[in-house]
């Protein structure tokens, strides 16, 4: 399969990239901002998302099998602020780079987010209404309208949700600050592989349940969504809910570390300061029944996951 990846320098497409270059696929990564840490095996790309021609160019260039398109924006508060710019890179590009796919004939794999949703339904699934409450949910369920009304695309949107693992590209962009989202899980496990204490916000304005999800797990599912032939949304994250608090103490059992170093703490006031005009949702439960008989497998649950992590961690590490 000739592969080409958008965002091979972010969490999930340097875990993409490597589960597909272990499987022989050809790697085309496209390349704006940070560069790989160390030397890559695959071809990189120089590419502005914002750059309509560009995209088509590159897309024509390379005639890829498939494109899986990991690109995104992720600072709430900079979304905030510079609307425009990111709607022409996050939405105008996805559509760009979904309209050069079907030029090609190559399918596209849209990385979406559970944040399509408010979190105030207590399930939902691949079928359920979206309602985004902030701007990053709008623009990704803008691009999912987008695919499905482009005719002729073949395409599959995957949403996912509190990814958490290794960097294999660089890793020093490794986000281990605390956050309100659900990725706040990164820091925990750099804070407790460490022996450090670990705050777990649980005041106002968190995403207080969601799904946890090991980059390398639903790098295996989008590429099984790669090669799927069914169009629509899959949700290709971790195939159990918990809340923070249960959360942290899971990955201090995964990690071996005092569980008396998990903290519950108050959100922080400068950050619910910073976000007060963002929204967040609060639970985000989700059904992964529907992706996992499409894909031939569910995602790891919260344990499994973090199993594999402490593995992948360990390796890494060592």
């Amino acid at each position: 399969m000739r592969l080409y990846v958008t965002g091979g320098t972010g969490l999930v497409g340097s875990n993409i990239i490597r589960l597909a270059r272990q499987r022989g696929s050809e790697i085309i990564a496209s390349q704006y901002g940070p560069e790989p840490e160390w030397h890559v095996d695959y071809e990189l790309d120089p590419l502005n998302l914002a750059d309509r021609e560009a995209i088509r160019v590159s897309i024509r260039k390379f005639k890829p099998d498939v494109v899986i398109h990991c690109a995104a924006i992720l600072d709430p508060v900079y979304m905030s602020a510079n609307r425009e710019l990111c709607w022409a890179i996050m939405v105008d590009g996805t559509r760009a780079l979904a309209e050069a796919c079907r030029d090609v004939g190559a399918r596209l794999v849209f990385v979406s987010s559970d944040w399509v949703f408010d979190g105030r339904v207590d399930m939902v699934d691949e079928t359920s209404p979206p309602n985004p409450v902030n701007y990053y949910g709008v623009m990704k369920l803008a691009s999912e309208r987008d695919l499905g009304a482009l005719d002729g695309l073949n395409y599959g949107v995957g949403r996912l949700a509190g990814i958490y693992g290794l960097n294999y590209a660089a890793p020093s962009l490794a986000r281990v600050d605390n956050g309100l989202g659900f990725d706040f899980s990164v820091y925990v496990i750099y804070r407790l592989a460490a022996g450090l204490p670990a705050e777990v916000w649980t005041g106002p304005k968190v995403n207080d349940v969601a799904h946890p999800t090991l980059a390398s797990d639903c790098a295996d599912m989008l590429l099984r969504l790669a090669q799927h032939d069914g169009n629509g949304v899959f949700h290709c994250f971790g195939s159990e809910a918990v809340n923070r608090i249960d959360l942290a103490h899971q990955i201090a059992a995964a990690f071996d570390a005092d569980p008396a170093l998990i903290m519950p703490t108050r959100t922080d006031e400068a950050v619910l300061d910073q976000m007060r005009h963002i929204g967040i949702p609060y639970r985000t439960r989700m059904s992964t029944e529907r992706t996992a008989k499409a894909l031939g497998r569910r995602a790891l649950n919260v344990q499994e996951g973090l199993t594999a992590f402490r593995r992948e961690w360990d390796e890494f590490w060592r």
